[in-house]
C-alpha cells in the first residue's frame, strides 16, 4: 500500500513590528510618535493578513510586546514573539523571544550577551541602511542568528540589495519584516518558514530554513501613513483639551505624553501639523525623504559598506 507524503506546511511570520510603545521620534525640533498603534490593533491587522507569529519589536522596550501577548492568546491562529529593538552603541539589534528588556547604549557584544542570557535570538535589522542605526559588516564579527535582508521601509533599492548580497554565504538565517510602524505596513515583508508555530519558527531560524516574501511599502503607503499619524495624533490632542485622555494602560507613552503637555504646547502642535496636511505638503515631504534615502544608501553602497 503506497503511503501519502502530505507537503510540509509554510507559515508567514513579521519578525519587524512597531507599535506606541515604541515612543517618540524626533528630527530637528519636530518631535513626533513612532507609532500610534495600540498592541491589540497590531495583532487583529496581522491576523488578518495571515501572520501566524508576529514579532513586536518596538524600541527599546518589550512593554508592548507583554501586551500583544496577552491579548493574543485568546487567538487560536496567532503566536506573539516578544522582541525588542534594541539601540546598542554600534546600531540597532533585534532581540527575540525575550523575557525582560535590554538596556539601551550598551555595546553590541553586551547587548548580544544579554539576549542570549534570556535563550533569545539575535536578528541585525537593516544592517546595511545608511538613514537608520545599522550594524554593518560588524555583522561578521559578532553572534548573530539572522540578518534581516528585507525590509519593508526600505524603498531606496540600496540597503536590502546589500543585505541579500552579504547573507548569500549561507551563515544567517535570513529574514523579512515589515518594520510595520503602521497597521496598514504590517505584513508587506515576511518571512515563511515550516510549521505553525513560534516554536517552529524559532527552530527554523537556528537551522536557516527560513525564506522571505513581499514588497517593500510604496511611496504613496508611507505617504498615507504619515498623514494618518498626524490626524489620529491630532484627534487625541484635540479629545485632551476637554480633559485628560481615559489611559487604557498606566504606561500608555503616547496618552500619556499628551496627557502632560501643556495646553498651549498643544494649540502650537495642532497649528504645525495643520499645515504639515496642507496638498502637497505631504507629498512633497515624502517625495524628498525618498530622493535623501536613496542617496544615502546609494553613497553607502558605493563606498564599499555593503558586501563584496
Amino acid at each position: 500500500m503506497c503511503c501519502v507524503v502530505h507537503p510540509s506546511v509554510l507559515s508567514k511570520a513579521d519578525v519587524h513590528v512597531h507599535t506606541r510603545y515604541s515612543g517618540f521620534g524626533q528630527y530637528k525640533a519636530i518631535t513626533f510618535p513612532e507609532s500610534i498603534c495600540r498592541p491589540e490593533d497590531v495583532v487583529d491587522e496581522a491576523r488578518r493578513k495571515g501572520m501566524r507569529v508576529l514579532c513586536i519589536t518596538d524600541h527599546n522596550t518589550v512593554l508592548g510586546a507583554l501586551r500583544a501577548r496577552e491579548y493574543a492568546k485568546r487567538f487560536p491562529d496567532i503566536e506573539i514573539v516578544v522582541g525588542e529593538e534594541i539601540s546598542a552603541k554600534e546600531g540597532e539589534i533585534i532581540g527575540l523571544f525575550l523575557s525582560e528588556g535590554v538596556p539601551r547604549g550598551l555595546p553590541a557584544r553586551e547587548t548580544i550577551e544579554r539576549i542570549r542570557a534570556q535563550g533569545g535570538l539575535v536578528i541585525a535589522p537593516h544592517p546595511f541602511s545608511a538613514h537608520v542605526p545599522a550594524l554593518g559588516k560588524l555583522v561578521d564579527e559578532l553572534d548573530i542568528d539572522g540578518l534581516e535582508v528585507l525590509n519593508g521601509g526600505h524603498v531606496d533599492g540600496y540597503a536590502n540589495e546589500s543585505a541579500k548580497k552579504h547573507a548569500s554565504n549561507g551563515r544567517w538565517a535570513v529574514l523579512a519584516g515589515s518594520d510595520a510602524h503602521a497597521s496598514a505596513q504590517i505584513g508587506c515583508c515576511y518571512t515563511t518558514f515550516e510549521g505553525e508555530t513560534a516554536a517552529d519558527f524559532r527552530k527554523a531560524i537556528l537551522e536557516r530554513r527560513t525564506a522571505t516574501e513581499g514588497e517593500v511599502s510604496t511611496l504613496q503607503m508611507g505617504i498615507k501613513w504619515t498623514v494618518q499619524v498626524v490626524l489620529k495624533t491630532d484627534l487625541l490632542i484635540l479629545r485632551s483639551l476637554f480633559g485628560p485622555l481615559k489611559m487604557e494602560y498606566p504606561d500608555d507613552p503616547l496618552l500619556n505624553k499628551i496627557n502632560i503637555m501643556r495646553g498651549e504646547n498643544k494649540l502650537v502642535a495642532l497649528i504645525s501639523s495643520s499645515i504639515f496636511l496642507i496638498p502637497p505638503v505631504p507629498i512633497l515631504t515624502g517625495v524628498t525623504g525618498v530622493r535623501v534615502m536613496q542617496r544615502l544608501n546609494r553613497t553607502n553602497s558605493f563606498s564599499g559598506h555593503d558586501h563584496q
